[in-house]
């Protein structure tokens, strides 16, 4: 399926495709490795947030991050079904998530 990912940090939208089923979010270090990296926003974990794709739905949840995720303005407590037009905030950083597009023939 894959899962396309738009993030904005400082007014610097960023979009990132990636060919798996689940992102992982955060800012790493020599103990962790993350899909996206959120560095400079020290606001964000170190690992903070999943979002995955299943049976053609998007997910998201917090990994028991330090100031939490929001999701439409919500503090996201366990697991939640995303759509594009929803608005996930992790730190400073607000990210957005859709499906690849398709190639046209």
């Amino acid at each position: 399926m894959g899962i396309q990912i738009s993030y904005q940090f400082k007014g610097r939208w960023i979009i990132r495709q990636f060919d798996t089923d689940q992102v992982i979010i955060g800012r790493p270090n020599s103990q962790h490795s993350v899909d996206i990296d959120l560095s400079p926003d020290t606001t964000v974990s170190r690992l903070h947030a999943r979002i995955w794709a299943e049976s053609g739905q998007f997910w998201v949840e917090d990994v028991e991050s330090r100031y939490g995720t929001l999701v439409n303005g919500e503090k996201l407590i366990g697991k939640i079904q995303i759509r594009p037009e929803d608005s996930i905030v992790i730190g400073e950083t607000t990210l957005k998530v859709d499906d690849l597009p398709t190639a046209e023939t």
